[in-house]
């Protein structure tokens, strides 16, 4: 029997044509777990196509083009050419250096210094505009080559550099020092602290237990010289009311919410049952410049 695969959420727009493509913006994000992309309109102003997939038994990068080629079979609009492109990859083997340090030359010397040499990939960047840095990390070969066979006119970009970069330009001038945005992954979380404007803090922390992601959190708010009981903490991603994450941050913060949509874009009426701060970073990228 022939393997395929299925999405886990399907919504697509009545308004939608796949003979349109070309006046569309795809944006996918890409990581072990599995892939998420969505379609947005340029003619109507908004969102209209949104699915999820989960990889499994992927247990390495070098797996992924399979995926990728499971999805075609099923859609073969997936791999139409579109107006553009933003393919957000996510792993946790990336380090941002300042702009004034930065040297392209370097790349390999800087990411060396906090990651293990990553086989069969490629060190790139990202250069992080209204972050005044860089972020280098590691893309799988096989991954860049079946993207750019897919889409030649794509933009691949590290996921952190997306929500980084998205975060900087929303909250400008609406943050304090106290606030810290956690966006939650499948088994990690990234950490974004901003102050007078400027990204002040980033990590991510890989996590098994809900106890390990308590600590983490906690600590990355001691070293930041913050309190719990003052810290405000803006919540996205995969993450939602009644998951054990979500008890622990409940029994252990006392100020925290969810965030809220970026209300500079618009989605269909089928986008309603989404919650707004699932799938941030995919949603922003449409505005990577």
């Amino acid at each position: 029997m022939p393997v395929r695969i299925k999405p886990y959420i399907s919504l697509i727009d009545k308004s939608f044509r796949e003979s349109q493509t070309k006046n569309y913006i795809l944006s996918m994000q890409i990581s072990l777990h599995g892939l998420v992309f969505s379609v947005f309109s340029i003619d109507n102003s908004k969102f209209i196509v949104f699915e999820a997939y989960t990889f499994k038994d992927v247990e390495t990068p070098g797996k992924i083009p399979l995926q990728l080629d499971l999805i075609l079979n099923e859609k073969p609009w997936f791999a139409f050419p579109y107006k553009k492109v933003f393919v957000l990859y996510q792993n946790n083997l990336n380090t941002l250096i300042p702009t004034v340090l930065f040297d392209k030359d370097k790349i390999n010397l800087y990411l060396g210094f906090n990651q293990i040499l990553q086989k069969n990939s490629r060190i790139v960047y990202d250069e992080l505009s209204n972050t005044s840095a860089s972020n280098i990390y590691y893309l799988p070969n096989l991954i860049a080559e079946k993207v750019k066979a897919f889409w030649p006119n794509s933009i691949i970009k590290h996921s952190s550099s997306v929500l980084i970069e998205g975060l900087t330009r929303i909250y400008k001038n609406k943050t304090n020092q106290n606030i810290l945005f956690l966006n939650l992954q499948e088994n990690s979380f990234d950490i974004v602290n901003l102050r007078s404007n400027k990204l002040f803090y980033f990590n991510n922390f890989g996590f098994r237990t809900k106890e390990d992601f308590i600590y983490f959190l906690l600590s990355a708010i001691e070293h930041l010289n913050l309190n719990p009981e003052d810290v405000e903490i803006i919540l996205m991603g995969e993450i939602n009311k009644g998951m054990n994450i979500y008890e622990m941050i409940y029994q252990y913060i006392r100020n925290f919410s969810f965030v809220e949509r970026n209300q500079s874009l618009s989605y269909s009426y089928i986008f309603d049952d989404i919650k707004p701060h699932s799938y941030y970073s995919l949603f922003n990228s449409v505005q990577c410049v």
